[in-house]
């Protein structure tokens, strides 16, 4: 499954009051695709497809840098290891570079 898309509104804190860029008369955007992807399985009833045909891991790989896949084996082998049912990458960026963010999860006991 691909998923392109230019922009989306940039959010400026928990609030998802939006971001404005400097000029103060345009919404500032960020890259397209950071939890649509999860909302476009979820419609597509994709991931009861994939159970029921006996899947058991998948990746999401949201990146333009192609450099970051070097990063997956390592990834995965970490979380087979480790037992994660989920786990994050990040790799490092240009100046300026369009990009989203990363966050952290908890559970109900805040670890």
């Amino acid at each position: 499954i691909v998923q392109q898309g230019a922009g989306v509104p940039a959010l400026l804190n928990n609030d998802a009051k939006i971001a404005m860029n400097e000029d103060k008369t345009t919404v500032s955007t960020k890259p397209h695709g950071h939890g649509d992807i999860h909302a476009l399985l979820y419609r597509e009833k994709v991931v009861a497809k994939w159970v029921g045909a006996g899947v058991e891991f998948i990746s999401f790989f949201q990146d333009t840098n192609g450099l970051a896949f070097h990063t997956l084996p390592l990834a995965i082998g970490v979380s087979l290891r480790y037992d994660l049912i989920m786990n994050s990458l990040a790799v490092p960026r240009k100046e300026k570079q369009a990009i989203g963010a990363i966050t952290k999860l908890t559970n109900e006991t805040k670890r």
